[in-house]
């Protein structure tokens, strides 16, 4: 079970980390009304008090006689995580892609230890490295693919792999990355990268999302992803970032449900690089990103905080 920690006590949290709650759904029950209209006779008085006890009788009969509905309402179902089953986070593997430059190989380890300690999450989540046209990411809870300077090559059949497990539900955080070993850190936080480009171009990319892969947006700071479950009122740290010009997360919704959530901040690089200061934030972040694929995939699209 998850219980209130660090400085966030969401209750989208408490709702999607514990598999064996009971969802309580209220049925609206049927309602018989009856309007009786009252019939007046100048001579047969009594006979109209015999017809009106006649006919309320006949009515409550009626009413408790009445035939159930042909067709019932049916049983309201929430999804949950069944105790025990995996959940997977994907690492994406594309050509080209450099370990420990494009991709850091211990980040989403690192994540999900961070996430076990922390939260006491009841459903033991899990990591693979798998490329986009494996049936496999077809039952990931959350694609995770980054990138620094690398030549992406993606092929047709991993852009129609990406595309199914998108249009299903499926949730994918991108994100701009400084290499393990780097100098370069004052260049993180910058749009027009490399990545950022050809990432973007991607989406757009007729056999992926077409025109809806080029429909961003900026994430508010009441978004329930900074809120999930450790609390970031100020919206993303922005640790890994130094005379940047970004500032916010970039989304993209599709039938109101985000989709793809993407990074020029340099966060991960926190979550796999272990000597890193100041990693803590970094790593509540991306705990929060868990609970919010676990809420969208069990759950349905949280609602945004008030600030």
């Amino acid at each position: 079970m998850i219980r209130p920690g660090g400085t966030g006590d969401a209750p989208i949290a408490w709702a999607l980390c514990r598999p064996s709650s009971k969802w309580l759904t209220s049925s609206a029950r049927d309602l018989g009304i009856y309007n009786m209209a009252t019939v007046h006779h100048p001579i047969r008085r009594s006979s109209t008090s015999l017809v009106l006890t006649l006919m309320l009788g006949t009515s409550a009969l009626a009413q408790d006689e009445r035939p159930p509905l042909s067709i019932p309402q049916p049983e309201r179902q929430l999804a949950m995580p069944t105790p025990g089953d995996p959940l997977t986070i994907v690492q994406v593997n594309y050509n080209n892609a450099v370990k420990e430059r494009d991709y850091l190989s211990q980040a989403v380890l690192e994540l999900i230890a961070f996430t076990r300690i922390s939260t006491q999450l009841e459903v033991p989540l899990h990591s693979r490295t798998l490329t986009l046209d494996d049936p496999k990411i077809a039952d990931a809870l959350m694609l995770y693919m980054t990138g620094f300077d690398c030549v992406m090559q993606v092929s047709d059949r991993e852009k129609k792999g990406l595309a199914h497990y998108l249009r299903r539900g499926g949730l994918l955080f991108a994100e701009d990355i400084l290499p393990l070993e780097t100098n370069f850190r004052t260049s993180a936080g910058v749009a027009g990268t490399p990545f950022d480009r050809q990432f973007k171009a991607l989406l757009k990319d007729p056999q992926v999302l077409g025109i809806d892969g080029g429909r961003w947006r900026k994430l508010p700071k009441n978004d329930p992803l900074y809120s999930a479950y450790f609390d970031f009122p100020d919206g993303p740290p922005l640790s890994g970032t130094n005379r940047g010009n970004v500032f916010a997360l970039e989304a993209i919704e599709l039938k109101g449900r985000i989709a793809v959530i993407f990074s020029d901040l340099n966060i991960s690089w926190f979550w796999g690089n272990r000597d890193a200061e100041g990693r803590d934030r970094s790593l509540q972040f991306g705990t929060n990103l868990l609970i919010c694929a676990l809420a969208q995939k069990y759950a349905g699209q949280p609602l945004p905080v008030r600030r």
